[in-house]
Parts: C-alpha cells; structure tokens; sequence
C-alpha cells in the first residue's frame, strides 16, 4: 500500500491538478471572506469563525479536486496501467483516496492561510465578540479535516462514476441543487447528506440543524465508505482495456 500511496503522490507532484484546484480555491476563498466580511456584516462568534472556516469553497474545491483526480484515470485509460502493476483496483483505489487525502489537506492549508490573512484584519474592524484561541483551533482543526475527508470522497464518486463529465456536473448538481432542496424539505434529514456533512465539520451550517463535529465526521466517513465499496464492486466489472 505504501508504494501505491507513493505512486500516486508523485503522480500529483508531476500533474497540474492540485496546483489548479489550489488556484480555484484561493479565488473562491478571497471572494468568501470579502462578501462575508464586507456585506454579510458578521456579528457573533459563529458568523466570524464560519469565515475563517472556508465552508462554502471547501466543499466544492476538495469534492471536484477527488472527482477530477479519479476520472481523469479513466479518461486518459491510465488506469489500465496502474491495474497492470496493481492488480487489485480496490487497494489502488484505496490508495489513491490517501494520497488525494494528503493533498486535499495541502489545498486546505493554502486556502486558510489567505482566509486568515485577509479575514483577520477586516474582522478586527467588526463589533461584538473576539475570537479565542480555542475558536481559531476549530476553524483550522475542522477545515483541514474536511479537505483531507472531502478530497477522499471526491475519489471514491469518481471510481463509482468514472466519466468525468458525468461526475463533475453530478457533484455540482448535488451540492447546488438536490442538496438545499432536500435540506429545506427536510433539514433533520438533509444534515446527513455529505454535502451538509462537510460545511459542518469545516465549521458551517445552519445552528440547530447542523450536526456536531464528530457525527458530521462519522457521517462524511460512512458516506466515503460507502461510495468505495460500491465503486469497488463497479469498478471490478468494469472493462478497463
């Protein structure tokens, strides 16, 4: 496994792709903290660490950055090549999810420190409540936490998926559509798809309907376990030549 994990870190030194979604992430978080900052006009606690916490741009960036990693195997047929050194698709899927883990936690330090460094200083400005130590611990603590979870899952729907057309607009169509919809038809249930998960976890969501820190984690895993080994399944029956 460790070879594996190997293997596919240097394939993401060598590739453009986190280097990108890294890019993306940084503009989305800029926007987020200005509007946040600027208009939203954040008073309490909760509102000033949600800003810090990079929510809304972590879910989109970490998911896409596992989903884009994944289907591009299977776009450019290089899975083929990686099953011929791998023969088990399910360890190599296993270890790609790590080593997009490791990365998406790279990605989420990047996005952090320009949340911090632009949030903090137009924060201070701001009336109300100071943050505390324990609440800047939350906001990395969390958000890192969410990128390395939601980088895995984004691997794990684009083996179940493997065309990344398919995979990509699904993943937005869920965050950006079915996901609010059903959260407003059914919050107490709606707190339990991943896309609400993972804002939870990097430290957003919606008071009394947002799950706490630890069920958000075990639903974020459960969910990532549960698309690999259907993924597992597929994949095996899948003609990869």
């Amino acid at each position: 496994m460790s070879r594996v994990l190997r293997s596919e870190l240097l394939k993401l030194r060598t590739t453009r792709t986190a280097l990108g979604f890294a890019a993306a992430g940084v503009l989305l978080v800029l926007l987020f903290v200005l509007l946040g900052t600027l208009v939203g006009n954040p008073m309490s606690i909760a509102d000033k660490r949600a800003i810090l916490s990079i929510g809304d741009p972590l879910a989109v960036v970490v998911l896409l950055f596992g989903v884009v990693g994944a289907t591009a195997e299977y776009r450019h047929h290089t899975v083929a090549a990686g099953a011929l050194i791998v023969p088990s698709r399910l360890r190599l899927s296993i270890g790609r999810m790590f080593a997009y883990g490791l990365a998406g936690l790279g990605v989420g330090a990047i996005m952090l420190v320009v949340a911090f460094a632009i949030g903090l200083p137009l924060l201070a400005g701001k009336s109300g409540p100071s943050l505390t130590g324990s609440d800047y611990l939350r906001a990395v603590g969390g958000s890192l936490l969410a990128c390395g979870l939601g980088a895995m899952l984004g691997v794990a729907v684009g083996v179940l998926v493997a065309n990344q057309v398919a995979a990509v607009v699904g993943t937005l169509v869920f965050l950006f559509v079915a996901d609010p919809l059903i959260v407003a038809a059914s919050a107490n249930f709606g707190k339990f798809l991943f896309g609400s998960a993972l804002m939870a976890v990097g430290g957003r969501g919606n008071g009394m309907h947002r799950l706490a820190f630890g069920p958000a984690v075990a639903v974020i895993l459960a969910w990532t376990a549960a698309a690999l080994v259907i993924a597992g399944w597929v994949d095996s029956r899948r003609d990869i030549a």
